[in-house]
């Protein structure tokens, strides 16, 4: 029996030896992609938050500094995880580099989990209180409150700085002043707080309560449109008859106005030719007698030029109670429905946009917590069992496998963000694919001039 459980200890062990040689290839073919793709996927990700259409958003600072500490995350622990696979412990060399290392490492991870909190924060206050967020969240406020995380989680993971240091055996340990080593547990338990706990709770949390409001909010747009169109129909017809049927009273007014004029016109003159036909005198009198004529057709001319004038001046009167309030009554209603129309349309372009960065953060956190949750809880196993060495040898190969995942959440958002967000996706069009088709276009058109 012995002999058995001697026999079956040692295939488990060796078992256990070869899952923990399997679990470093992944590591070993995905960290060199990383390490390059990583660096290019996060500076597509900064260029675009900054651009035009996220100059409002609040939410801008959170995702650009998110993709900065996920660059300096990947570009630390990947290459430090690599070399660890061949056996090369670069932490070893030196005692900055052992300080520096653990310190960035913790501190990058964390400060991402922390931003991602607030930003799921960010768009609970955005999605249910418009007031609270149109007056507290802006993009000032939302600096701030990254560079009020940088700072606060910098002094609590500041104890690295201090604790880390090469000892006796060349060694990078927790383990060469006693006082540290006594408390180390216990700072493991914070950095389980500061990065899994605290975070995936407050980031589960406010992405319920944002799919919820989400909907809510489509629901009631959508029952407003509905409510909205039959009056917009209506105010269309009224508008469209009220033009059709002005310009018809316009005319028939003027042609009687003319008509009058005209008559009055022809009267005055048969007047006139009739008193220049009664009017017959001698020669001698003929100079006195045609000034008389002269002074009579002047002012029969300036009275018949008073009363035209008058004509002219009435009708005008009376058409523009006619023509002017048509008028004014279109202009009046156009520009309201321009002004519903460019309400209502500013209104839902911004909606739009918060939708879309809402998609976006609910991409990126559901992608961080399935990650990054492997990781945690293979961490925790194995300062459980950290006497037992085949438990141990189990937890840190399923540590080693859950590293790729976690690596992997900190590099591919790009992807995360172009696939949630059409505003995203087309800027990422505008500055890159387009930039690359004519500089294209421009090498074939100089290669065929030469």
């Amino acid at each position: 029996m012995n002999n058995i459980s001697l026999n079956t200890s040692d295939l488990t062990s060796d078992s256990m030896t070869l899952l923990l040689q399997f679990s470093l290839w992944p590591i070993r073919i995905i960290c060199p992609l990383l390490i390059i793709l990583c660096p290019v996927a996060n500076w597509i990700c900064i260029s675009t938050f900054q651009s035009r259409i996220y100059h409002r958003s609040s939410s801008k600072w959170y995702f650009i500094f998110i993709a900065i500490f996920d660059t300096i995350y990947v570009l630390i622990t990947a290459p430090l995880i690599f070399l660890i696979t061949f056996e090369i412990y670069i932490l070893n060399w030196n005692i900055i580099l052992c300080k520096l290392i653990v310190f960035l490492n913790y501190l990058s991870c964390q400060i991402s989990a922390g931003l991602l909190a607030c930003l799921s924060i960010d768009r609970l206050i955005a999605t249910t209180c418009l007031y609270l967020y149109r007056y507290n969240c802006t993009t000032n406020i939302s600096k701030y409150v990254c560079i009020l995380v940088i700072l606060i989680l910098s002094l609590i993971n500041s104890h690295y700085l201090i604790g880390y240091t090469i000892d006796q055996n060349g060694y990078c340990s927790a383990r060469y002043y006693k006082w540290y080593e006594n408390i180390y547990s216990h700072l493991n338990i914070v950095y389980l707080l500061s990065y899994s706990i605290i975070p995936f709770t407050i980031i589960t949390i406010c992405n319920v309560f944002i799919v919820i409001s989400v909907y809510q909010n489509k629901a009631n747009m959508k029952r407003k449109y509905l409510l909205k169109k039959p009056i917009l129909s209506l105010n269309n017809q009224n508008d469209q008859t009220i033009i059709n049927s002005s310009p018809y009273c316009l005319p028939t007014t003027l042609d009687r106005k003319e008509d009058t004029i005209m008559n009055n016109n022809n009267k005055f003159q048969q007047s006139s030719n009739q008193n220049k036909r009664q009017v017959f005198v001698t020669m001698n009198e003929n100079e006195t007698v045609n000034k008389l004529i002269d002074a009579d057709n002047e002012c029969r001319t300036e009275r018949y030029n008073r009363f035209s004038q008058n004509l002219l001046l009435d009708g005008e009167e009376l058409v523009s109670p006619i023509e002017t309030p048509p008028k004014r009554q279109n202009s009046s209603i156009s520009a309201v429905f321009r002004k519903r129309s460019s309400t209502s349309t500013t209104y839902s372009q911004k909606m739009c946009v918060q939708v879309q960065i809402t998609l976006s953060l609910l991409a990126i956190s559901i992608s961080f917590i399935f990650c990054t949750l492997p990781n945690c809880i293979s961490t925790i196993m194995i300062q459980t069992y950290n006497q037992n060495e085949q438990v141990r040898k189990f937890w840190q190969a399923m540590n080693y496998f859950s590293i790729v995942p976690l690596l992997i959440t900190h590099s591919v958002n790009l992807i995360f963000y172009y696939l949630s967000s059409h505003m995203f996706r087309t800027r990422v069009k505008e500055n890159y694919f387009k930039k690359t088709r004519l500089t294209s276009h421009f090498s074939l058109r100089s290669l065929f001039k030469s």
